[in-house]
């Protein structure tokens, strides 16, 4: 659900929501001081990003017989050149957004953009203007800032704003950590996490008691996908910690002679194989 709340503020009227503001002057101004006055007073000069948000702009600005009308943030310098949104360098124009005719470079300076809010078939269309002439400005108030989003950027439209979290936090506002499983204590140890927290970018050590050893890896850590990395190690005592120490090296041994032998039995058999080639070799040279 959308709250709005009108303030009629002397200057001007803003609409409050959860997303961006929109502001207006009641005082005429060329395109270049309406735009020092929408960044003195707000954050900058309107600036449309698709046919919405401009059908949006024209039903809160109140509605205006003829010119003077409304300057927003489209412009260009030269006229060969295309037209730009100040700010976000947007070159959107849109279908149908330039009223009939235009635009037509009429003085050969047209260079800045009025937008019609009468109630005619143009309600709502661009015209290209000088920018000397006089005009109202139309200005947005940015809602988004440096703490809008925790661990995010922050992204809004008129009447939203967005979160996209970094990897490992989750929440409307990116303000929570994603958690792991929680670990449980190594049987004849303890555990030691950063922070005292099981959540993303934070570890675990395990360590054991006096008589033990730490068999594994001790340190883990908290992913992104909330999952912990790696197996978990186990307190094994200094007794089990050397038999295992022993059986390995028993299998090793066990392992070399088995392979010896396996290499002696081969060499045995080659040489059966050979001496009967040997014996049979002189008599076919007596035959012959």
């Amino acid at each position: 659900m959308k709250w709005t709340l009108f303030l009629l503020l002397g200057s001007s009227l803003a609409e409050i929501t959860l997303g961006w503001t929109y502001h207006h002057s009641t005082k005429t101004m060329n395109w270049i001081q309406a735009r020092q006055w929408c960044q003195a007073s707000y954050t900058d000069m309107v600036v449309i990003q698709n046919q919405i948000e401009n059908d949006y702009l024209v039903s809160k600005l109140p509605n205006r017989a003829k010119s003077p009308y409304y300057w927003i943030g489209i412009t260009k310098n030269h006229k060969n050149e295309t037209w730009t949104w100040i700010g976000n360098n947007s070159t959107w124009v849109g279908e149908h957004s330039w009223a009939a005719n235009e635009p037509n470079n009429n003085h050969s300076t047209e260079f800045c953009v009025e937008i019609y809010v009468n109630k005619g078939v143009n309600r709502g269309k661009w015209n290209d203007e000088k920018c000397a002439n006089q005009k109202y400005a139309v200005c947005y108030k940015a809602q988004c800032n440096a703490t809008s989003c925790g661990r995010g950027i922050c992204q809004e439209t008129t009447d939203n704003i967005t979160c996209i979290c970094e990897p490992g936090f989750v929440g409307d506002r990116c303000q929570t950590a994603v958690e792991c499983p929680p670990l449980s204590e190594p049987e004849n140890g303890y555990l030691s996490c950063t922070g005292g927290n099981q959540t993303f970018n934070s570890t675990c050590q395990f360590k054991c008691f006096n008589g033990f050893l730490v068999r594994g890896s001790p340190v883990v850590a908290c992913a992104v996908t909330g999952v912990w990395s790696g197996p978990r190690p186990v307190c094994t005592s200094y007794k089990q910690a050397l038999l295992a120490v022993a059986g390995c090296g028993a299998i090793s041994a066990l392992g070399c002679v088995c392979f010896c032998w396996m290499k002696r039995r081969k060499r045995k058999k080659l040489a059966q194989v050979r001496q009967p080639e040997e014996v049979t070799s002189p008599s076919r040279e007596a035959k012959g």
